[in-house]
């Protein structure tokens, strides 16, 4: 019963500092890097493998597309966005970011490339590949970037 009561007052306490300290101020903005890379996954059907229905409806029996890994990622509004982007696999890929700004940046294979930007506005935005749009470019080429609101 005495532990109960020490438990019980011990939270009281806890929670009567709380509302005395208040809100400790405004949320500091972080640093959020990453990672991504360029991939190029491929299907090919193995010998009697049935086709399988490709993205323009037709039956095929080799898919090819390129895509940036990770997919998607989230950060805060107002966080400094560091993308350090690797191009393993095609000659190039010109990545944009309209919604922050992000035009035209150039990757060759082989390289990595920091790209940086400031989350400014909540929201779900795509970073894409300008050279890989659509299914005759084995695109598209996106990764979404989810900006949640504090």
């Amino acid at each position: 019963m005495k532990l109960t009561r020490l438990c019980l007052f011990g939270v009281l306490g806890i929670f009567g500092l709380l509302l005395i300290i208040g809100n400790p101020g405004p949320v500091q903005a972080d640093e959020k890097e990453f990672r991504v890379v360029t991939v190029e996954p491929k299907w090919v059907a193995k010998k009697g493998e049935a086709p399988v229905v490709g993205r323009s409806g037709a039956k095929v029996k080799k898919i090819e597309r390129y895509a940036f890994i990770p997919g998607s990622i989230v950060v805060n509004k107002d966080d400094v966005v560091i993308l350090k982007i690797h191009d393993i696999k095609g000659s190039k890929h010109i990545i944009e970011i309209p919604a922050f700004g992000v035009k035209g940046e150039l990757i060759n294979r082989g390289e990595e490339k920091t790209i940086s930007f400031v989350a400014d506005k909540a929201g779900a935005f795509k970073m894409t590949c300008s050279n890989h749009v659509d299914l005759t470019k084995e695109g598209p080429m996106e990764m979404y970037i989810y900006v949640v609101d504090r």
